[in-house]
């Protein structure tokens, strides 16, 4: 039995191949930010919106414990940075495989910057989880990300580099920012063996636009969406999760939601 293709049944559902992820990881690098100052509001809301995969640092975990039912696929992240530190893009891991595994997660991720100064210590981490990925059979979610110290995030060649890397290393799910080009990502996903994954991007109050690419981009090949704060900070949080997961996973067409 492979352990890791069960696990990864949690978060990227059989049916179709696809997945909605709800990454809650934010309290680390930016702190109590808006919508998750009560961050147990924003996971029952996940929950309860029915997303397939939730990502929270370890402490927050323990808010499942405490939740009355099932909870959805859990990815324990890894990396860490703060705001306030002098060196915001060097991602530094806080957590192994090992322990995620003792504390009951499925799946782990772990955040790195391409162009970054410190880039070969990011690929150094990124080695030692991938390796305890196998050894341990867990599935590993890579965000692959371009420093803005390089240029701008939505570059679509270092986005294409970035993803690519990932999947070299031994990602199981890579997580990208949109690369402002349909095409791009079309070919992108086509030449990749693991599911893409699109990050959320449009901030608030820019919904429709958010939809419109969820609804552009799985037709160009992603396999799932992973979107925060363009949902935890929304004024109704349950619906736009709900409508990114009638896009992913019944192919509804986003001009159904134009009232959000």
């Amino acid at each position: 039995m492979n352990g890791k293709n069960l696990r990864l049944k949690r978060i990227i559902s059989p049916v179709d191949g696809r997945t909605v992820i709800f990454p809650l990881d934010h309290g680390v690098s930016r702190g109590p930010i808006e919508g998750l100052e009560r961050i147990e509001r924003a996971i029952e809301t996940g929950i309860r919106a029915g997303a397939d995969a939730l990502v929270l640092h370890k402490g927050m975990m323990r808010w499942l414990e405490a939740f009355p039912g099932p909870v959805p696929g859990v990815i324990m992240h890894l990396s860490a940075s703060t705001s306030m530190g002098p060196s915001f893009y060097h991602k530094v891991l806080v957590g192994g495989v090992e322990e995620a595994v003792r504390r009951g997660a499925d799946a782990v991720s772990v955040h790195i910057n391409l162009g970054d100064p410190m880039e070969p210590e990011m690929l150094r981490d990124l080695g030692r989880v991938g390796y305890s990925c196998c050894d341990w059979q867990v599935p590993l979610l890579v965000m692959a990300y371009v420093s803005a110290n390089r240029r701008p995030l939505s570059c679509g060649p270092d986005i294409a580099h970035s993803a690519r890397l990932a999947a070299e290393l031994g990602a199981d799910i890579i997580k990208i920012p949109f690369p402002e080009d349909y095409d791009l990502l079309a070919t992108l996903t086509a030449g990749l063996p693991v599911p893409v994954v699109m990050a959320g991007g449009a901030p608030p109050g820019k919904t429709a636009q958010l939809l419109q690419r969820v609804q552009k981009s799985m037709e160009a090949g992603v396999r799932g969406i992973a979107a925060g704060r363009s949902i935890f900070q929304h004024s109704n949080p349950a619906a736009v999760l709900a409508a990114i997961r009638a896009i992913v996973h019944e192919g509804a067409p986003a001009e159904k939601f134009a009232d959000l």
